[in-house]
């Protein structure tokens, strides 16, 4: 198939190539196939993850703790996260696409209904590392399952489709999250953020088992192909066609001594910076620049959750168009860091701070949209499952310091938006080091 044909196979939406109807319907009924579930699944994945960030208060008041203390649970999750993200990636090759990512998405939903269990700082702490370790592998493998089915030239439209699930889950999350911790709070003498949890995590493990029977392990064992059609699926994305094993834990380590490997760590540990530092924080962030209630947060933090949507769809669809990726990665990274330092400066101009608040996380999840479309690139494809799980881990590290570093300069500095700088610049180091990249 052409570079042309290719790009104009669209999801969703957009109409076949000219020249290769049948390549373009295929790619597209796959991706038909696939890509809805894994949102659905991800959407779930990410809110039982940020959810945390609309239980703040009342979680602080129950259970006796600061903004600094929930800053650092909340960047707990990236212990476990980061922990058991290598050996994910060598159980999904062990054991196929289907039954780790099945397997992933019951474990954490167990972990969530354990919140319920929560009287103490211990024990929430514990429980975020745990919930960590079991969501470690799910995005990789999910990375990973793409490139099986895709060729590179689609994979800016198809993995920006797939992370449509972050800002959904915000937008959908918000609301929902807030009309539970208002309704439900002391129902059968249970706290809202109590109830939150166990309902928020219901439907994961329901999607866990639903991922067994509907996922394939990939092309080459997908009932639905014909002949044909495995065969072109195989031809155009290299990947499926790649069964080698992880290896000794020495390859693995060794992984981090090829090139591009380190530069894209330290991009994806400014991108995770943030990502969840504006993520885990953006509902106090409006509450406190608008002084608008409790009960209204939710509503005001969908918006620029929704605004992200269109941000993210424009911006991998020029990528894709213009087959580049190196500028439309730094350029939102840049964004970020000038916006927020923007924020910071006018943050008691309400309406004027939303809508910065807005760009800043418009332009995070175009970063986080990209980033995963650049590795595939550079990297050797029979090191490419582990090269993308230490990328992912480490570069992980930037969930635990964007959260508890916000949280803490929020106590130690007595700005409550001084946490902004600090992400501002791994914003502008993340630029830099993109823009290091080659073309």
């Amino acid at each position: 198939m052409t570079d042309q044909a290719v790009r104009s196979t669209e999801f969703p939406g957009g109409r076949p190539a000219a020249h290769a109807p049948a390549e373009a319907d295929l790619f597209r009924t796959a991706a038909w196939r696939i890509i809805p579930l894994l949102i659905l699944c991800y959407m779930f994945s990410y809110l039982d993850r940020i959810n945390l960030s609309f239980a703040r208060q009342p979680m602080e008041r129950d259970l006796n703790f600061s903004d600094a203390t929930y800053g650092l649970g909340a960047g707990l999750f990236f212990v476990g996260y980061i922990a058991f993200q290598v050996p994910s990636s060598m159980l999904l090759v062990r054991f196929g696409a289907r039954r780790t990512i099945a397997a992933i998405m019951i474990g954490w939903s167990l972990i969530s209904f354990l919140f319920t269990i929560v009287d103490s700082v211990w024990q929430f702490c514990a429980l975020r590392v745990l919930l960590g370790v079991a969501e470690a592998g799910f995005y990789p493998a999910v990375l990973y399952y793409l490139a099986l089915w895709f060729p590179r030239h689609m994979l800016g439209r198809v993995t920006s489709g797939f992370l449509i699930a972050i800002p959904l889950s915000g937008a959908l999350g918000g609301p929902v999250s807030v009309f539970i911790l208002s309704r439900l709070d002391g129902a059968m003498a249970v706290p809202g953020w109590k109830w939150m949890f166990v309902i928020e995590a219901l439907p994961a493990l329901l999607l866990g088992f639903v991922l067994l029977r509907w996922l394939d392990d990939g092309p080459a064992d997908a009932g639905w192909l014909d002949e044909s059609q495995r065969r072109l699926l195989l031809a155009h994305a290299p990947a499926a066609r790649s069964r080698e094993p992880a290896g000794p834990a020495l390859r693995a380590f060794t992984v981090l001594t090829r090139p591009f490997v380190p530069l894209l760590i330290v991009i994806c540990f400014c991108q995770a910076v943030c990502n969840y530092g504006i993520v885990f924080w953006i509902p106090t962030f409006i509450g406190q620049v608008l002084g608008v209630p409790a009960s209204e947060v939710g509503l005001y933090t969908s918006l620029p959750f929704l605004a992200a949507i269109l941000a993210m769809t424009l911006n991998a669809r020029s990528s894709d168009r213009w087959q580049e990726r190196r500028w439309h990665m730094a350029g939102p990274f840049l964004i970020v860091s000038v916006v927020l330092v923007l924020t910071f400066l006018f943050h008691g101009y309400g309406v004027v701070a939303l809508l910065l608040l807005t760009a800043t996380l418009a332009a995070t999840l175009c970063i986080t949209t990209m980033i995963f479309t650049i590795p595939g690139l550079l990297l050797e494809k029979k090191t490419l499952a582990t090269s993308l799980a230490w990328i992912n881990s480490l570069g992980a590290l930037g969930g635990l310091i964007g959260p508890y570093g916000i949280g803490w300069l929020r106590v130690h500095t007595g700005q409550p938006l001084a946490g902004l700088l600090l992400v501002a610049a791994c914003a502008g180091v993340g630029g830099i080091a993109t823009l290091r990249l080659p073309r």
